[in-house]
């Protein structure tokens, strides 16, 4: 079935997945997190494709979940929940790489997307934030994403003061590697994907998957993983000699 609340295109080796609920913030619905988690599998299966960007359509990035979409019901609630930890666990083992063009406001869920991809570029415009205190609510899916990227009392300050960052704070607190105007977003996301694409497959998909898996690991741990993800890449260097 065509996906309705996501557009894909491609440029070069880069796939570009854009929410495209516009009238609605880009809010991601259960089935956007469905469409989506389908396209970032096509992405990691497809061996002509090297990276990825993640966008929103219109003037908005993403301004978090539509938890509001997913009913008054305890099952339809969770429904949706399980919906965006499964879109948040695709971002995670990609095996690309994966580029946020932060094309306009990222607020609560839309900003633990942003943190979610491994490079970002922002609108010098934009905002981003954790504003759901405002709303009788707390960032409680972003915050599991979100907790890892900034210093605890950024974090709290941010979720306390349901406070809104403009792109040069974000990039201080490097949630975002470059600021640009709106209209250069897309260009220099897809100009990111495509350097980050450049180099031997099975090597960056080694490292990536090193890095997401090893978050939950003893230092000890870490250091076994890294060393057989070394062994496996110069094994796979070796056979492109």
């Amino acid at each position: 079935m065509a996906a309705t609340q996501i557009a894909v295109e491609r440029q070069g080796r880069v796939q570009i997945i854009r929410m495209t609920r516009p009238d609605h913030g880009n809010r991601v619905t259960q089935k956007m997190a469905a469409e989506m988690v389908a396209a970032l599998e096509d992405v990691r299966q497809s061996s002509s494709v090297g990276a990825c960007v993640l966008t929103g359509h219109g003037d908005t990035f993403c301004l978090g979940g539509d938890y509001h979409g997913a009913g008054p019901t305890s099952v339809g609630r969770l429904e949706f929940v399980r919906a965006f930890i499964d879109l948040a666990q695709a971002m995670a083992r990609l095996g690309k790489p994966i580029v946020a063009a932060i094309n306009g406001n990222a607020h609560a869920g839309g900003l633990s997307l942003v943190v979610a991809c491994d490079m970002a570029v922002v609108a010098d415009d934009a905002t981003l934030g954790l504003p759901e205190a405002a709303r009788g609510l707390f960032p409680f899916l972003a915050l599991a994403i979100v907790r890892d990227a900034l210093p605890k009392k950024v974090l709290f300050d941010i979720i306390y003061g349901a406070r809104l960052m403009d792109a040069t704070e974000a990039k201080s607190l490097h949630l975002v590697n470059e600021v640009t105007a709106r209209g250069a977003v897309l260009t220099r996301a897809v100009a990111i994907a495509e350097q980050a694409s450049a180099y031997n497959p099975t090597i960056v998909r080694l490292g990536r998957d090193l890095y997401y898996n090893m978050r939950n690991m003893s230092p000890a741990q870490a250091l076994e993983e890294s060393g057989f993800a070394l062994l496996t890449a110069l094994g796979a260097e070796d056979e492109t000699r």
